[in-house]
């Protein structure tokens, strides 16, 4: 299995600003900094084969991360997040046929069991996905090239896993919901989370 985490360059005022203004800009980029840290090292920690997608490249920060973790860095492409990834999901499987896993960076607290729980799922899935309390999804795995999962999607909406999963369904697809949790986005969220998961 290939996993896919996606993270933006850690810049004041552009990534978790959903945070403020109960943190400045830049203790958003240091939880940032911090959640896409933990997320790589957990998923380091238990697959092999690990693409990091960023939108710069030339980052400091993603490359300090190369030289912390055994991962590949490759530039996250163009348009929306449906785009993007099918631009990544369609590389993967043009370079060959391992299942692939997308996460994010907002959910650093989930055990590792659940990215297994949705790796051991594609054994007798198409599609495994974990739905978060806010209408969207932290993974989503797939045992093959879907593009139409990711299209007609209103991104950063409430209704991102409904469309998503009304898409999979519509291609007859397998698919296991894993069960529900929550991202990082606000700092209630934050509190919720229990510091030594992350």
């Amino acid at each position: 299995m290939r996993i896919i985490i996606l993270s933006k360059a850690p810049i004041a005022g552009k990534v978790k600003t959903r945070l403020m203004p109960e943190y400045t800009a830049e203790q958003a980029v240091n939880l940032h900094k911090q959640m896409t840290e933990t997320v790589m090292a957990k998923v380091c920690s238990i697959f092999d084969d690990v693409w990091l997608a960023v939108d710069d490249i030339e980052h400091p920060f993603f490359q300090t991360l190369l030289q912390k973790f055994t991962c590949k860095l490759k530039y996250q492409g163009d348009g929306d997040l449906g785009q993007r990834l099918q631009a990544l999901s369609a590389t993967s499987f043009a370079k060959d046929d391992a299942s692939i896993m997308f996460l994010g960076t907002d959910s650093p607290h989930v055990a590792i069991e659940r990215y297994l729980q949705a790796a051991e799922a594609l054994v007798n899935h198409d599609v495994a996905i974990g739905p978060v309390e806010d209408g969207g999804y932290d993974l989503i795995a797939i045992r093959s090239n879907f593009p139409e999962v990711f299209q007609n999607i209103d991104w950063g909406s409430n209704t991102v896993f409904d469309r998503t999963l009304n898409n999979i369904n519509k291609l007859r697809l397998n698919v296991k919901v894993l069960g529900k949790s929550f991202d990082l986005d606000f700092a209630k969220d934050l509190k919720r989370a229990l510091p030594d998961t992350w």
